[in-house]
């Protein structure tokens, strides 16, 4: 991937405490840093070492919150992001950004392509499907939830999470944020539907489940569908339920401070 979009720089955040994303960072960080401007990775204070020194060797380590919360990740990546002086910020969590580089040419279309202010980044249905069924149908209700409290039409997926800001409204972003837990995805869908009076909307198809990406081996052992199963679990289900509860508080408390008050723009 040889064009260069330096207008636009990711921000991105990773928890990998066992180091099981470092060939693939190894392999693909260079393609990142090809396509941005610049690269601000943000990592989980239990990140593994060789990770941070990887991302620190090529210049894109943005350091990592003392509390160990998902809140302050985000922001400290969006704040990194952003001091680099270009227009627009993009923020897509880093092993999604692994898993989608090589496949295909339709990352850095959506680079050069900004054509607003706010772009919110979903997946596809069958990218989202592709995750397993506690993910996807807990999320799926979330996403219907949201949208009706916005007062959006059709289907809306808020949650990859991912989305293209300017920087002045990246800077507004950070300004009005204040979730720590889980709550920050709910936040964040609500902030971003505050900032303009019409965001764009993309889905795209690399944004499928990343997750097998750090348990090649296993999943070569097993076969994909067959270890997908082992997520349908009690634990999983109660878990992702409770997720999705988080992330619609968070939305409504959001709502509430900073009224939504964009148009959907689809494209």
């Amino acid at each position: 991937m040889s064009v260069t979009s330096p207008n636009v720089a990711l921000a991105a955040t990773l928890h990998d405490a066992t180091g099981a994303l470092a060939g693939d960072l190894r392999r693909h960080l260079p393609a990142l840093r090809r396509l941005y401007g610049a690269v601000a990775v943000a990592t989980s204070p239990t990140t593994s070492p060789r990770i941070i020194e990887t991302l620190r060797k090529a210049g894109c380590f943005a350091g990592a919150p003392e509390a160990n919360e998902r809140g302050p990740l985000y922001r400290l990546a969006l704040r990194s992001a952003r001091a680099h002086g270009g227009d627009f910020v993009h923020y897509l969590d880093l092993d999604r950004a692994l898993h989608w580089v090589p496949r295909g040419r339709s990352l850095g279309a959506l680079v050069r392509t900004v054509g607003h202010d706010v772009v919110l980044v979903g997946r596809t249905e069958r990218a989202h499907r592709s995750h397993h069924r506690p993910l996807f149908v807990t999320e799926t209700e979330a996403n219907r939830t949201l949208a009706t409290q916005a007062g959006l039409r059709g289907r809306i997926d808020f949650l990859a999470p991912s989305f293209i800001v300017s920087r002045e409204a990246c800077g507004t972003l950070l300004a009005r944020s204040r979730a720590r837990g889980s709550t920050i995805y709910g936040e964040l869908a609500a902030l971003l539907l505050g900032l303009t009076s019409e965001i764009g909307y993309v889905e795209c198809a690399g944004l499928d489940w990343e997750t097998p990406d750090r348990h090649r081996r296993e999943v070569a052992r097993l076969g994909l569908a067959r270890w997908r199963r082992r997520w349908d679990s009690s634990e999983e289900w109660t878990f992702r339920y409770a997720l999705a509860t988080d992330v619609v508080r968070g939305f409504a408390r959001t709502l509430a401070r900073y009224p939504a008050r964009a148009r959907l723009r689809r494209s």
